[in-house]
């Protein structure tokens, strides 16, 4: 009798076999791209035939679901620990920025894959693959740091919204083209480039209020 998995129904050497050919897909996409990552192409990385790939996964879109899937459980692994140990808001942010950096570093397949994914797959009716995916990251997320930073007085007012979004711009997508564009990239100076520049661009100035203290009577 086969030992079950605990996800779903599948046996233990399933779950290790998806696990496989999820890794030779990321694989695939950050070397070739995803247009180039067939399955035939990840059934070769894998050392499989096609055929077993298909056995696993019903098409393509399902093994990007996968990989997907994969690289938000190893990112949020990789990073609870580092956000987990800062109090301050910008302490925090300084975590997020070089730690999504070291996971870069550490995983640049997935890093890369997750990037050309999100870009690039769709379903079959053609929606975009990354709008049918729960999406989540690491707590605290990038909008409550900010929230907090301005409630504390530690950052200036803006709007949470723009900079977050310019923040996860920054250390996924520009990151990850720069990687792929030349492996030999510092990571860890570009992080801590941006740290400097976000610490400038949104710290609060010395003798100027914060919204916060304003609404004080």
């Amino acid at each position: 009798m086969r030992a079950k998995a605990a996800t779903g129904n599948r046996t233990f050497t399933e779950v290790a076999r998806r696990s496989q050919i999820a890794q030779c897909a990321a694989e695939a996409i950050a070397e070739l791209g995803y247009a180039d990552a067939s399955m035939a192409e990840i059934a070769r990385r894998a050392g499989i035939a096609k055929s077993v790939v298909s056995y696993h996964f019903a098409d393509k879109a399902e093994l990007m679901r996968e990989v997907f899937r994969t690289a938000l459980e190893v990112y949020e692994a990789f990073m609870k620990p580092r956000m987990a140990t800062e109090v301050s808001a910008s302490a925090q942010l300084q975590a997020f920025l070089t730690g999504t950096a070291a996971y870069a570093v550490a995983h640049p397949a997935l890093h890369t894959a997750v990037i050309q994914i999100a870009l690039n797959a769709t379903t079959s009716d053609g929606t975009p693959l990354v709008a049918t995916l729960p999406l989540r990251a690491p707590e605290p997320a990038v909008e409550d740091i900010l929230l907090k930073g301005q409630q504390d007085g530690e950052f200036r007012d803006f709007d949470v919204a723009v900079v977050a979004g310019v923040v996860r711009s920054a250390v996924t997508h520009d990151m990850a083209m720069r990687q792929r564009a030349d492996p030999d990239t510092d990571l860890t100076a570009y992080a801590e480039e941006l740290v400097r520049l976000f610490d400038l661009g949104i710290r609060q100035q010395p003798g100027r209020k914060s919204s916060k203290e304003n609404s004080q009577p």
